[in-house]
This record gives structure tokens, sequence and C-alpha cells, in this order.
């Protein structure tokens, strides 16, 4: 499965902040949680073909494509499916990856481009935080 996002950042910087394995706790919400582990090795980069692939579940690559100041970042996961993350969710396996990856490259661009909105750590600045189609709450502004 792939997918892409357009970041507004030099290749360059994104596939050096995607090398950095420690750099995964900040932008993966799943190592977020104290349980679960930062990966130590898998990891194999090649900077001058814009490309760096990981071996551990599941498996797969990012693909960095520098377009001045734009980059264009690929994942590309080998697995068809993975398990849901939350088991009472109505999702088949293969949504549970393709919601996971879009939620890993929204994170990306967020810390990246340093904005919010893609990362539930980083909230849109100055965004109307009430439910669209719902009455303000008390002392909110309309």
């Amino acid at each position: 499965m792939e997918q892409h996002i357009t970041i507004a950042r030099p290749a360059a910087a994104v596939f050096a902040y995607l090398a950095k394995a420690e750099n995964m706790q900040v932008w993966l919400p799943q190592l977020r949680r104290d349980e679960t582990s930062l990966p130590r090795a898998g990891l194999d980069g090649d900077a001058a073909a814009g490309r760096l692939r990981w071996s551990f579940d599941p498996a797969g690559e990012w693909q960095v494509e520098d377009h001045g100041k734009l980059t264009v970042l690929r994942l590309l996961i080998t697995a068809r499916s993975v398990r849901p993350n939350d088991p009472t969710e109505r999702e088949t396996p293969e949504q549970a990856l393709a919601h996971g990856m879009e939620a890993a490259l929204q994170s990306l661009k967020s810390h990246l481009e340093q904005a919010g909105g893609g990362d539930p750590e980083l909230p849109m600045p100055d965004a109307d935080q009430r439910v669209y189609g719902h009455k303000p709450a008390p002392g909110q502004d309309p």
C-alpha cells in the first residue's frame, strides 16, 4: 500500500528527521505510549537515493522526493493490512493500515512544518475548538 504527502521543507531536512529513530517517539502516536518501545534496529537509509527502509512490523520504506522548497514524502508498506488499534472500532484491517499511514503522514507534516493540525499533540493555532454545527459552549465566542 502506498500514500504520499507534500511537505513544505527541503528534502534533505525531511530525510534527516526521518533517519533519526528517536524522532519516531515525537511523530508516531503509537510510540508515545509507555508500554510501546522504540525500535532500536532495522532502519536502513540511503540519503543519495532518498530512501529509508525498515524491517520491523509492518515493514516498509519512505521515499523522499526533492521538489525545490517542497518535498513529496511517499510511504510504502509491504503489509496488506494491520490489526486495528481499537478492536471496538468498525474498520477492516485494510482500513486500519490506510488510516495509520494517513495519520503518520499528517503527523510528520505537522512536526516538520512546525504547524498544528495533523497531530493531536499539535492543535491548530487559533482554531475553533467546538464541534462543527453545534452552538458554542458557555463562555465561548460564537
